[in-house]
């Protein structure tokens, strides 16, 4: 009987925790819908890229933002759509899906193809573990974001004629981005081969 009760005891245990861990896995492509949203908006217009028929979290109701060196939050994620650069019918755009952090898990980020030295992108896709598939930042308007091969991404704003630069490094743990040193600057970041729309 003592010997039933422990085999039914472990047999509960195991069925109580079939789901443990795996909450959080990644799905596998889960940036296929995020591609079709900046595929849809970037040829047929914003208003015809509904985020919720592509299953993308917009800002604001997502929980990335950036922190400081010290871990305190710094300020939210605003991500508007369609730059500029989206309205300039010249411009062609692709994507590039890469392990911003290291967990495995690509991020979906989309840029101009161009003769720039450097890629510039315009946008980022997380898959976020409350949120799903989230869209979390965007560039544009003459600002934009390169990445170095570390997966850090180096965050380019003009104001007024003064450039600034602030190196992010994203993490899916925290859902996060975490402002970090880089000496380097945007010398550090490349020229990436992006898949076209």
């Amino acid at each position: 009987m003592k010997k039933s009760a422990i085999v039914l005891s472990t047999l509960l245990t195991v069925a109580a925790c079939a789901g443990c861990g795996n909450q959080n896995k990644v799905p596998k492509e889960w940036y296929k819908d995020s591609i079709a949203y900046f595929e849809t908006g970037i040829k047929s217009g914003w208003d015809k890229a509904d985020p919720e028929k592509y299953n993308v979290m917009e800002p604001m109701s997502a929980s990335a933002y950036v922190t400081g060196p010290d871990g305190k939050r710094v300020s939210g994620v605003t991500v508007t759509s369609g730059p500029e650069e989206y309205r300039d019918s010249s411009n062609k755009f692709g994507y590039l899906l890469k392990d911003l952090d290291g967990d495995g898990a690509e991020e979906l980020l989309i840029g101009l193809i161009n003769d720039a030295p450097k890629t510039q992108f315009l946008d980022l896709c997380v898959w976020n573990s409350d949120f799903g598939a989230t869209h979390v930042m965007s560039s544009g308007d003459g600002d934009y974001m390169y990445l170095c091969s570390d997966g850090t991404l180096i965050k380019e704003s003009t104001f007024g004629g003064t450039t600034e630069t602030e190196a992010l490094k994203y993490s899916s743990e925290s859902n996060s981005f975490m402002t970090v040193s880089n000496s380097g600057g945007i010398i550090t970041a490349g020229k990436y081969e992006l898949t076209p729309f």
